[in-house]
C-alpha cells in the first residue's frame, strides 16, 4: 500500500489530475479534454482517474484534492454555482461521487486551491493576501494568516470577475481585463502571430508600436480592478496568477504604475507581485490539506 495523494483540477478546457508523494513530487499526471457535461460527464471522468489511480497504486488511504472552477460550497464538497461555460455541474458532489471507493476528500474553489498550493511552497510575511488569476476569465481569492480563506456566507466571496459592470458597454472586468480580452484586442487590431500573448510581451520589449499600445490599454483594465481589490480587501500582499503571470516584472511594469490613477490621492497599495508557482498550484493546493 501507498500513502500517495490524488490531485484533480477541474477547468473549463481541461482536467488535469496528478499522483504526488508526500513531498509533492508527481509520481503519475494526466490531462484529459473537459467533458462536455452534456452527453460525457464530468463526474465518471473523475470517478475513472481516482478508480484507475487507486488501483495501479493501491493508495491507502485514499485522500483525494479536487480544486474547481465555480462557486463552491468546500464544507459540503458541492458546486452551488457555475457559469455556461461548464453546463449541468450545479449540484455536482464530489463527496457523494467518490464515497463509493471509500475516499477522503477535500474540494476547493480553483483560484483557493492556487493560493494554497503557492502558500504551501513558497514563504510570505504578508498576514492577508489576496490573489487574482488572470486567465479565460479573472478570478480572486483571500486568505488571512489567523482565519485561513475566507469564503463569504454564501461562498461567492472574492468573485472579482464580476465588479466593474458597466452599462454602456455591458461588461464586467473579467471580460475587460482577462487574458482572453487580452488576445480579443489583439486579433481587434490584427496583431501578427494572433493570439500568441508570449509573442505580445516580445513584441512589446522590442519597442513594436502596436504590441505596447495594446498592453497599455489592456492593463488599464487590470489596474482598475486592482484598485477595487486594495480599497475592499486592504490586503498586505496582492499576487497575480495564471498562465500570464510567467511574464513577471514584463506583466507589472505595465499594471503597476496605472493603480494609482484608480485610487484617491495619497491612498497607496499593496505590494503587487506575480505567484512564484508556475505550474500545477491548484493541484498543489488541492491536496495541501493533507499534508
Amino acid at each position: 500500500m501507498t500513502n500517495y495523494k490524488i490531485a484533480i483540477d477541474i477547468g473549463g478546457t481541461d482536467i488535469k489530475a496528478a499522483v504526488l508523494d508526500e513531498n509533492l513530487k508527481f509520481i503519475n499526471y494526466q490531462r484529459i479534454p473537459t467533458p462536455n457535461n452534456i452527453n460525457e460527464f464530468i463526474a465518471d471522468a473523475i470517478f475513472e482517474l481516482v478508480s484507475h489511480f487507486k488501483e495501479i497504486y493501491r493508495i491507502h488511504p485514499l485522500q483525494v484534492g479536487i480544486s474547481s472552477a465555480g462557486v463552491i460550497n468546500e464544507k459540503k464538497g458541492t458546486v452551488v454555482y457555475a457559469g455556461p461555460t461548464i453546463p449541468n455541474f450545479i449540484g455536482t458532489n464530489f463527496h457523494q461521487l467518490l464515497s463509493p471507493l471509500n475516499a477522503e476528500v477535500k474540494v476547493f474553489n480553483d483560484v483557493n486551491a492556487a493560493l494554497l498550493g503557492e502558500l504551501t511552497l513558497h514563504d510570505y510575511d504578508a498576514d492577508n493576501i489576496f490573489c487574482l488569476t488572470l486567465g479565460t476569465g479573472i478570478g480572486g481569492a483571500f486568505y488571512n494568516r489567523v482565519g485561513g480563506l475566507y469564503n463569504g456566507n454564501r461562498n461567492r466571496a472574492n468573485e472579482i470577475g464580476y465588479l466593474l459592470y458597466k452599462p454602456k458597454d455591458r461588461l464586467t472586468f473579467e471580460q475587460r481585463a482577462s487574458t482572453n480580452a487580452l488576445k480579443f484586442l489583439m486579433k481587434t487590431h490584427a496583431l501578427p502571430y494572433s493570439d500568441d500573448v508570449p509573442k505580445l510581451f516580445e513584441l512589446a520589449e522590442q519597442e513594436d508600436a502596436l504590441a505596447i499600445s495594446i498592453l497599455d490599454r489592456w492593463s488599464t483594465h487590470v489596474a482598475e480592478g486592482i484598485a477595487q481589490i486594495q480599497i475592499v480587501y486592504d490586503p498586505g500582499l496582492i499576487l497575480i496568477g495564471g498562465g500570464i503571470s510567467s511574464q513577471g516584472e514584463k506583466l507589472l511594469k505595465y499594471i503597476i504604475p496605472k493603480i494609482e490613477e484608480y485610487l484617491p490621492p495619497n491612498y497607496g497599495h499593496a505590494t503587487i507581485q506575480t505567484t512564484k508557482t508556475k505550474n500545477h498550484a491548484s493541484l498543489y493546493g488541492a491536496v495541501s490539506r493533507f499534508l
